[in-house]
C-alpha cells in the first residue's frame, strides 16, 4: 500500500475535524430515547428493512418540519433501516449504548 500524499492527508484531517465539530439536529437526550425505543421495538418485531419505527418515533417526538432533516442526517450516517440506525449511528452520534 502506498503512502498518502500531503494533499490526501490534509483532506483526511479536514474531514476528521469537520466530523468532530458536527452539530446534530437531535440532542443526545432525544437520540438516547430514539435508540431505547428502537431496541424495544426490534426485540418484539424483526427489522423490515425500513425506517418504520424510527419514523414512528420521530413523528411522536419532533415537530413535523424537522423530521425530513433528521432522516437525511440518519441516512448520511448509514441508517437506512431501523436496525442500521442502531448499528451505525451510535458511534456517529457519540452516544454510549443504553
Amino acid at each position: 500500500m502506498s503512502e498518502l500524499s500531503k494533499e490526501e492527508k490534509k483532506a483526511l484531517l479536514k474531514k476528521w475535524k469537520a466530523a468532530q465539530n458536527k452539530k446534530y439536529i437531535l440532542s443526545k437526550t432525544k437520540v438516547r430515547s430514539l435508540f431505547r425505543y428502537l431496541e424495544v421495538q426490534l426485540l418484539k418485531t424483526a427489522c423490515d428493512n425500513t425506517l418504520h419505527f424510527t419514523e414512528q418515533w420521530l413523528e411522536n417526538n419532533l415537530p413535523p418540519e424537522k423530521i425530513e432533516s433528521v432522516i437525511a442526517e440518519i441516512h448520511e450516517m448509514g441508517g437506512y433501516c431501523d436496525c442500521e440506525v442502531l448499528l451505525n449511528c451510535y458511534e456517529k452520534y457519540d452516544i454510549e449504548t443504553c
